[in-house]
């Protein structure tokens, strides 16, 4: 990404959005672990974010890719503050991304139908010579 244009939250946003989650393989907006985007005066950025954990291990590679992404904007110096109120959880994602990952149904999809259980119909009775044989 080049440096062109004014260095905007919203080209920000749209920038942190090509940072993805290296566990999860989706982006990090998207994922709900963008807090916040903040410019100040001489295309100072601040990003408040979260991790998915604490201890999560590719934490120091999504933090460089943030810095990396804001600094190709224009940024002049990129601080990102890493938060743990609020906790992350599933329900930060965008209903897209639960979607995409199974977390919360389509409304296209149709309900699975329920599963009703018919005890098979009476043997019949045997008829002829086997028949008296086994009555």
């Amino acid at each position: 990404m080049e440096a062109t244009g004014e260095l905007s939250v919203e080209r920000s946003w749209d920038a942190l959005r090509t940072v993805i989650d290296p566990e999860i393989y989706q982006n990090i907006v998207d994922l709900g672990l963008v807090y916040a985007v903040e410019i100040a005066p001489e295309q100072n950025v601040t990003v408040t974010m979260t991790l998915t954990t604490p201890h999560c291990p590719m934490g120091p590679q999504i933090i460089q890719n943030v810095e990396h992404m804001l600094y190709e904007l224009g940024a002049q110096q990129v601080t990102v503050d890493i938060v743990w109120e609020p906790v992350w959880t599933p329900d930060a994602m965008t209903p897209e991304l639960k979607k995409l990952l199974g977390i919360e149904p389509d409304e296209l999809d149709e309900p699975e139908p329920e599963l009703v259980y018919e005890p098979p119909p009476p043997a019949k009775k045997k008829r002829g010579l086997l028949g008296w044989l086994f009555n």
